[in-house]
Order: C-alpha cells, then structure tokens, then sequence
C-alpha cells in the first residue's frame, strides 16, 4: 500500500509540475504576442486549438521567446509570428486568422527567404509551397486615411474577392524558375481563399507582421518543423499543447543543430573568404556570386553527401551567359535581368 501511495504521490507531482509549466508557458505566450504587433492575442491562439488535429501550430521566434521569457518586441527586427499549417486546413486557418484574430491577407511573401531574385525561393528543397503575409486588421485601418472603419473593411473585403486573381497572376510570373525546373504543379494550393461563406479581406498596400506558412498537399503541418536546422526553433503551440524538443536544452536557452547543416556550416567557416580590401563594402553581385561559389566547391569536397546540392548540379550544367559588359537593363548577359544567369550564379 505504501509503494502504491508513493506512486500515486509521485504522479500528482508529475501533473502538477506539467499544469504549472503549462501556465507559465501560456502567460509567457501572452506578453509575447501582445507585444509582436502582429494583432494576434493568446485567446485567438486557444481558438485556433478547436482546429482539426495536425492543421495549425505556432513555431519560431514567438514560442523560442516564450520558452525563453524573452521579449524581442524592442529590436529593430522585431520577432515575427509565424502560423504553419497544411494546405488541406488552409481555408479554416485563414477565416480563424479573420474571424477570431482580427487579420488580414497583405500579400504572397516572396521574400521570406532572400534572394537576389525572389523566383529563386523556389528552388529550395522544402515542404513548403507558399508563404502569405497577414496583419492586423486595426493596425491597417489606422493607416488609411480616409473613412470609416466600416467603410475599410467592406472596401478590403470588395478587395478579397480578386484575391484569387491575384494570386494565380504571382504564380505564374514570380513563384516558378523553369530553367531549373522549378515549375511547381498548379494544384489550386495557391487559391488564397477563407472557408466557405466566409470574407477575407485584402489590402494589397496594407502590412504585417504575420507569415502563414501553407504546406504541400498531404504533408501536415508539424512535418514542415522539420527543415528547421536548430531544435529550438521546432519548439510549437498548436492551440491546445506545446510541443519542446530536447526541453532541458531548450529552457536552458541552448540547442542543438541538424547534423547535416552543421556540417555544411562548420565546413563553409572554415573555407571562407571575404572579398579583398580593395572590393568595396558591398562588392558587385557577380562578384559575391562566384567567390561564394568557390566556398561551395570547397564546402563539398568536405560534406560530400549532404543533401542540398541537387539544383546546384543542375545550375553548373547552363550555358554561362553573364556578360560583364551587360547594360543595367539588359535583358540578356546581365545579372539582374537574365534568368540563365541568376539561376547559374545566384
């Protein structure tokens, strides 16, 4: 009877230990997303938990700066929030972001990796097929000048219902880079609707400080944590649990990273080398281009199997078309201009 009470004690600790941390976790969340300027507050988070299983998480800087108590609202480059879910749950993500959030859509986020040419976003090996910039409905409405509330939102809504155009036209023109084969399938993913019956304003001149990361068809939202190349930024909420890989790293604000990135990391250190003094500060885009291509070359005889290098292979085989002598508005030769030669060197 007494191993039995002791067990019993033991487990009750365990819960309690689990509840506290829980509610220390869900205040910390609170400050954070008050503070992010992104609209979203923690009860439209515990809202997002009535969510089917697996549609939606919250992961990033958001959820490391509550593991961590840290508040990063002050930096110039303030942490954002990012929502990750699955393409089959994005309708219901996108009328809970409206409906329960107060949000807004503001645009395909082509920028959410940086590229000399934004095309070339596409051409990363990931489970993510396209990025959508929200924001805060009030936030925008303060920068508009004129009307009224009401006014603005019928008008965004008016909006939102082009939104698909809109989106089919960025597909075609900024989302695809052919020459590596990058022609993603037009699988209707990309159709930025709500849920049926609902609205979804638009405000294409609006802003945000929210990312909704859409997944492929088929792949759930957490698998998308996995391109992530340090553990703590896997740390998720998705409404109802927070899920910590490697938690006594994480709260002790330490972490571990993807063995394969580390590798290709630690080998590109060493191999390194910044442009001569004579270069300027910010040295010519073909110039930057080939003196990282050297590195890589090195980085590979080092990390020989890592598996990043695919598109690389296939850029090395095009015809070399950069022309130094190219006009800033040159369409061909020209590094800013010419597909074959950003795809080749970018």
């Amino acid at each position: 009877a007494s191993e039995k009470n002791a067990a019993s004690s033991s487990n009750d600790k365990k819960v309690l230990a689990t509840q506290l941390l829980r509610s220390s976790l869900l205040s910390s969340l609170g400050r954070v997303l008050q503070n992010s300027g992104s609209g979203i507050t923690l009860d439209s988070v515990l809202k997002m938990g009535e969510l089917p299983e697996e549609s939606a998480l919250i992961a990033g800087s958001s959820i490391v700066a509550a593991c961590l108590g840290k508040d990063w609202s002050k930096w110039p480059d303030k942490s954002d929030v990012d929502v990750y879910c699955s393409a089959r749950a994005a309708p219901q993500v996108r009328s809970w972001l409206v409906d329960q959030a107060n949000c807004m859509f503001v645009g395909l986020n082509d920028t959410y990796v940086d590229f000399v040419c934004g095309r070339l976003l596409y051409v990363v090996d990931t489970k993510i097929h396209h990025v959508e910039k929200w924001g805060s409905f009030a936030e925008n409405f303060e920068g508009n000048s004129s009307g009224s509330e009401s006014e603005y939102l019928q008008k965004t809504i008016q909006w939102g219902k082009n939104v698909v155009e809109y989106a089919d036209w960025k597909w075609k023109h900024t989302m695809q880079f052919g020459i590596l084969g990058v022609v993603p399938v037009n699988d209707g993913t990309h159709d930025i609707k709500p849920k049926p019956g609902g609205n979804l304003p638009f405000d294409f001149d609006g802003r945000g400080n929210i990312d909704l990361i859409v997944a492929k068809a088929g792949i759930p939202a957490s698998s998308l944590l996995d391109g992530f190349d340090l553990e703590i930024c896997k740390a998720s909420f998705d409404g109802k649990n927070f899920h910590i890989p490697d938690p006594h790293l994480t709260f002790a604000g330490k972490t571990k990273m993807e063995s394969n990135r580390r590798a290709v990391v630690g080998s590109y250190v060493k191999h390194h080398r910044e442009p001569p003094e004579a270069e300027e500060q910010y040295p010519m885009a073909m110039y930057a281009s080939r003196l990282a291509s050297s590195t890589i070359r090195a980085v590979r005889k080092d990390v020989p199997n890592a598996p990043f290098y695919r598109l690389l292979d296939v850029a090395a085989t095009l015809p070399d078309r950069y022309n130094p002598h190219a006009g800033l508005f040159d369409r061909r030769g020209s590094f800013m201009n010419d597909s074959v030669v950003q795809a080749k060197w970018a």
